[in-house]
């Protein structure tokens, strides 16, 4: 609309269609190490959608639908979001964690509306650093937080939770029915970044062997005699309440109380039925004490710290010792 001399002239702007084509308002890019479900959250919040709507959009319905496509993204689904973010397909797909080598270690997806009413003694989906959500400038949820094997928060020392801190149910961001952040409870409308207590430090030794340990299996370091380390882990049961449990049946309560009782040597909560998966546990829990961490270790081989004293005069080693040094080597070679 424009005011002019001869009156008010009005020009029919370019339609949305024709500018940007199928592509939606607004795209977000994924965050390092999201979820599928976290990114489709906050795409569905950004183009003023509530999650528990935008699910059908996609031809995803149900309660818990993002939740699903986690861990099995159908192609079809797979296309409409690239067709409507102009999101690469190999990145998309890889924010799910299908297929996934860890599966045994998965905290349990529930049907239903089980799932944000779970009762204390049983696991949720998905768990969460509230420190890490306070501070993201645009908060998200980690793929790392689905194992049952994270009790805590590697980057704040803090514990976990499983449960928002205001009415104690599990996560259920994708049945959000209102346009609000998905780190808001959908139960009760609490935010979910009140802190925790930090973590024992025997307890995070253990859970950082474990996941250096899964980090090595997932580059490919695997177990001899064919044996799965995950299946190993997530198969031995743990003595909690009447029947024994796998690990990732456990809420974050009772697997942190684990963790502790473990690396402080007390009351052995394992079944009485021995199995090579208890044997593997008894021997990670011996190792954890004295373990200083996949990546401490790598950088103190690969780049030993000097030692502490005067700084060296010289800029460095003599020219005449590395000759002499290089015929020694060459010598004993030719010994050998």
């Amino acid at each position: 609309m424009r005011f002019g001399p001869t009156g008010i002239s009005v020009t029919p702007a370019e339609r949305y269609e024709s500018a940007a084509g199928n592509r939606w308002p607004v795209s977000i890019m994924p965050a390092p190490g999201e979820l599928l479900s976290s990114w489709l959250h906050r795409l569905a919040y950004a183009n003023g959608i509530p999650p528990r709507y935008f699910g059908a959009l996609l031809g995803a319905p149900g309660e818990n639908w993002s939740a699903r496509l986690d861990r099995a993204l159908p192609d079809r689904i797979l296309l409409v979001l690239g067709e409507h973010t102009h999101k690469p397909l190999e990145d998309i797909a890889a924010l799910t964690i299908a297929p996934d080598a860890l599966a045994r270690l998965r905290l349990p997806l529930r049907p239903g509306s089980q799932q944000t009413c779970a009762p204390r003694t049983q696991a949720t989906w998905l768990q969460f650093c509230p420190a890490c959500l306070a501070e993201d400038e645009t908060p998200f949820f980690r793929r790392g937080w689905s194992l049952a094997t994270r009790l805590s928060c590697f980057r704040h020392g803090c514990r976990l939770r499983d449960r928002c801190p205001s009415c104690g149910h599990g996560l259920a961001p994708f049945s959000q029915k209102r346009l609000v952040p998905h780190q808001i409870c959908a139960s009760c409308g609490a935010a979910l970044c009140k802190r925790t207590r930090p973590a024992a430090a025997g307890a995070r030794h253990l859970e950082r062997l474990i996941d250096d340990l899964l980090r090595l299996h997932a580059a490919g370091h695997r177990m001899a005699e064919g044996r799965s380390l995950p299946d190993l882990l997530g198969s031995a049961c743990f003595q909690f309440g009447r029947r024994p449990m796998s690990i990732a049946r456990l809420p974050h309560r009772d697997r942190y109380q684990l963790f502790q009782q473990l690396a402080e040597g007390r009351s052995t909560p394992f079944g009485k039925r021995r199995s090579p998966a208890i044997s593997y546990w008894k021997r990670v829990i011996q190792a954890a004490p004295t373990w200083s961490g996949l990546v401490t270790s790598f950088s103190d081989a690969v780049l030993p710290r000097p030692k502490a004293g005067p700084c060296p005069t010289t800029a460095g080693p003599d020219l005449a010792d590395l000759v002499q040094a290089a015929a020694r080597l060459h010598q004993t070679r030719q010994a050998l």
